[in-house]
């Protein structure tokens, strides 16, 4: 009996998701504002918002998400009133004011482009050679290595939620998903395709609109 309570329960829930109301992105989209735990929650427009989330801070702030995210972890309210706990570096990102930001490198980074292929600069850290010291040479604690933060551009990807680098292999691999957008790019000479990936990228977003639910 409970199996067929469970099994029931299941296409309730299938038939409600799928009569669910989605309408295509524009720049005119509402986001709701709020703290994505993951990435399904961003395609979804379904945060966690202000009023589930334990904090000191007014809530009514314009950057009331942001003083959340500046410590280590913060507290909400499940959907059983129980106060769940989350690292603040495992979260995907948040939206502020209309603004959706995603957590990767260094910092939370404003998704400048969203569509099917979206895009965002961030703050990574890169490993750099340390130049040769020759009166360090016998330390055993000198360590030639160094890192540095640079803003980099990057891309994610709409249909698996992969984050790579905005470059011109990325983009024809994405490209291959559209026959005719990937023949006109692959006809492209070298310094062309890397010319030509933001074009070619506003390309794809237009002819594979995303939707999120209203």
């Amino acid at each position: 009996m409970k199996k067929y309570f469970a099994i029931v329960l299941f296409f309730i829930s299938s038939l409600l998701l799928s009569q669910e109301k989605k309408v295509q992105y524009t720049k005119d989209f509402d986001f709701k504002n709020g703290i994505y735990l993951s990435f399904s929650d961003f395609k979804n427009n379904n945060p966690v918002l202000a009023s589930k989330i334990i904090s000191a801070y007014n809530k009514s702030d314009r950057d009331f998400f942001e003083k959340v995210l500046s410590k280590n972890s913060f507290s909400i309210l499940d959907s059983s009133g129980k106060e769940q706990q989350y690292k603040t570096h495992d979260i995907w990102g948040f939206c502020q004011n209309g603004t959706v930001y995603i957590n990767y490198g260094a910092d939370y980074s404003r998704v400048t482009i969203i569509g099917s292929i979206s895009h965002f600069v961030a703050s990574v850290q890169r490993q750099i050679g340390g130049m040769y010291d020759p009166f360090y040479y016998n330390d055993p604690f000198y360590n030639p290595t160094r890192f540095v933060y640079v803003s980099e551009q990057f891309i994610l990807d709409y249909e698996t939620g992969k984050i790579s680098e905005f470059n011109m292999q990325n983009m024809e691999l994405l490209l291959s998903r559209d026959e005719e957008l990937f023949k006109e790019f692959s006809a492209l000479k070298k310094k062309q395709k890397r010319d030509s990936i933001f074009l070619y990228l506003r390309k794809y977003n237009e002819k594979h609109p995303i939707y999120f639910p209203e």
